[in-house]
């Protein structure tokens, strides 16, 4: 009876001890589980706080092309272009980003951004801002450009006509007519004596007017070969003189009209004439610096119109805009002169203390190193339009 007893007490324990291991195992495996369920996962950009990466982002931005550029028969939300433009929505692809545009007038950026209506806005980077929210890094650097008119004064095109590449054009004409008129006659000086004279010294001229006035499409009718050759040779030399015509008519052209034009301004000539630019920006500062006086506009295609209608001398803003503007919408009807002057970064503005910043630079940088950044450069900046 001892015996049976004492065997039930450690059966009893043993089953106590057991049990006790097993609460103990269950507890730990609880206490486990609920901290992996409130461990935040990992994003692909631990920068980017759950909350961002789950909201739309509102995206402030305004018409500055080759940057920010707007279809002119585009309506609210359409499609945005621009060098600004396809960088973000890159950078928003592979930060799984979603977002909407916004367009606001340029003067109010800052102030929607303080407020808390815009998350991020595409403008330049001035130290004045930077006081009031955060940028990014920056993807590209402006410069200070002046847009004067394109004029001729007449010892300008007298220069030109005396320039030494124009008589390099006319002897080089001279000696191709010369060569046809010369071929023209060898066929027709037997067949054809009253329009192509037989004898070398006047045969040869009126073979070297006839090459000329057939190549101007002049054709006066005085002269036209009669043998099969001649005449095959005309239907030769018309067709190759459309292409000769067109690219001397342009050649002549950069001759007289473009290279020898008046020189590009410089600043300091600024002083002495009406000049133009817009209010609040790097430009508009630099020229209060340097203590040039300016009247504002509101744009610089407003800027560049009241250059074109002669109400202005200058016009000073961003190269890179000016020498879109011109090539795009005025017909390189302006001279655009690169001063060299750092004047602004384009970035991308953000409230201060924003969680995006971080990312946004990993991501930026990123897409600057990348080769295709260079050529995006290349389509949307002019290659000239000096």
């Amino acid at each position: 009876m001892g015996v049976n007893k004492r065997l039930e007490t450690r059966s009893v324990r043993r089953s106590l001890r057991w049990l006790g291991l097993f609460l103990a195992c269950l507890i730990l495996s609880f206490h486990s589980s609920l901290a992996i369920a409130q461990t935040p996962e990992s994003p692909d950009n631990p920068d980017t706080s759950s909350d961002i990466a789950n909201q739309t982002l509102a995206v402030g931005l305004s018409p500055v092309p080759p940057f920010v550029i707007k279809s002119s028969s585009a309506e609210e939300g359409s499609d945005w272009d621009g060098i600004g433009v396809q960088l973000w929505r890159e950078i928003a692809h592979e930060l799984n980003l979603d977002y909407q545009w916004r367009e606001l007038e340029p003067q109010e950026a800052i102030a929607q951004l303080e407020s808390g209506d815009l998350d991020v806005v595409l403008t330049t980077a001035t130290a004045p801002k930077e006081q009031q929210v955060d940028f990014t890094q920056s993807y590209f650097a402006s410069t200070l450009g002046i847009a004067t008119r394109r004029q001729q004064r007449f010892w300008d095109v007298v220069k030109a006509v005396l320039s030494p590449q124009f008589w390099r054009i006319c002897l080089w004409l001279a000696l191709l007519l010369m060569v046809v008129g010369l071929i023209v006659w060898l066929f027709e000086r037997h067949s054809n004596e009253k329009m192509f004279d037989k004898s070398p010294h006047k045969g040869i001229w009126d073979g070297f007017w006839w090459a000329g006035v057939t190549m101007t499409t002049i054709g006066y009718g005085d002269k036209a070969p009669k043998t099969v050759f001649g005449q095959l040779l005309a239907l030769f030399w018309m067709l190759v003189a459309m292409g000769i015509t067109a690219s001397l008519t342009a050649s002549i052209t950069s001759v007289l009209v473009l290279d020898q034009g008046i020189q590009a301004i410089q600043v300091q000539q600024l002083k002495t004439m009406q000049v133009g630019s817009i209010t609040n920006t790097t430009a508009a500062r630099y020229l209060q610096q340097q203590q040039i006086s300016f009247r504002t506009y509101p744009t610089p295609e407003a800027g560049l119109n009241a250059l074109k209608e002669n109400r202005l001398d200058a016009f000073v803003y961003a190269t890179a805009p000016l020498q879109t503007l011109n090539q795009d919408d005025f017909q390189k009807r302006f001279r655009i002169k690169d001063t060299g002057v750092q004047i602004s970064q384009y970035a991308f503005a953000l409230p201060n203390d924003s969680p995006l910043r971080e990312s946004l630079n990993q991501q930026l940088l990123q897409e600057l190193s990348e080769p295709d950044w260079q050529t995006m450069l290349q389509r949307y900046l002019p290659s000239s339009s000096g």
